[in-house]
């Protein structure tokens, strides 16, 4: 992978970014503008020159499945069709049809087409806010949220990046609910007397 170009928002000069760089917040070294920006793996990827679906010369080419009167640029990988590049979805190493790939995503076999995603560090964190907010229902969201912390530790979070951060704080709120509840039970059960 090469450097890329990013085009200042104000002036349009180009600012150089190396590959791997997720995020930058800088200000422009043309006109001072702060500039902050998010890049995708995608952004540093050379462009393709595209292909264009071509219409049929004669009889003897191959023509497209779902489009008869356009010629055949490659095979489904899922099907095995002839399909023209209006019909070629590229996923991965693979280049599928249009029905290939919603029967995929129907049948939950395209691992790598995801268009939605669990934010358990949110769960978490909403549940431990909600447990001291409303007290009496924190003995069980703040095990719930440790328990949803725990678990979903390693599981992917939002696709900008994240870090742990959401799931620390819920698993302290949570404890700190869990340490007031032991303390309360604690006194009602040892020192009965105090509560009169």
């Amino acid at each position: 992978m090469s450097a890329a170009t990013f085009p200042c928002p104000t002036c349009k000069a180009a600012l150089v970014i190396e590959p791997g760089t997720t995020q930058i917040a800088t200000a422009c070294p043309q006109c001072s503008g702060w500039i902050e920006a998010y890049f995708f793996p995608a952004f540093f990827r050379p462009v393709e020159t595209p292909v264009f679906a071509g219409a049929l010369v004669d009889h003897a080419e191959t023509s497209c499945f779902y489009h008869p009167q356009k010629q055949a640029q490659r095979v489904c990988d899922g099907c095995g069709r002839l399909i023209c590049a209006l019909c070629s979805i590229e996923l991965g190493k693979e280049h599928l049809c249009p029905n290939c790939l919603a029967a995929g995503k129907k049948k939950g076999k395209l691992t790598s087409l995801e268009n939605t995603r669990t934010r358990y560090d949110s769960i978490a964190m909403s549940l431990s806010v909600f447990g001291m907010l409303f007290y009496m229902l924190s003995i069980f969201l703040a095990p719930a949220a440790i328990y949803i912390s725990i678990r979903h530790w390693n599981s992917p979070g939002s696709v900008l990046g994240s870090s742990k951060t959401r799931f620390v704080i819920a698993i302290i709120l949570s404890s700190l609910t869990l340490a007031f509840w032991f303390f309360v039970i604690g006194v009602l059960i040892f020192h009965p007397t105090a509560t009169k």
